[in-house]
């Protein structure tokens, strides 16, 4: 059986996370700094699922960056 669980904040969702995937245009998860979000995580992956994160950026932070689309 499926389990969903809700975080309160965005650190919270992402704290020790393998992959993240980003799959909304909203402007709070747009915003996010790949340097300051990248010790939250376990391992820096992040799939940008509506193109909206500047991949030089993400890159520069050290993710592993993936979009539909984009090299």
């Amino acid at each position: 059986q499926p389990h969903l669980a809700y975080a309160d904040d965005v650190e919270e969702a992402l704290r020790g996370a393998d992959l993240v995937m980003l799959l909304t245009e909203w402007s709070q998860f747009r915003a996010l700094d790949p340097w300051r979000i990248r010790d939250w995580v376990n391992t820096p992956n992040i799939v940008d699922g509506r193109n909206v994160l500047d991949p030089v950026d993400w890159r520069a932070a050290g993710w592993t960056y993936r979009a539909l689309g984009r090299p």
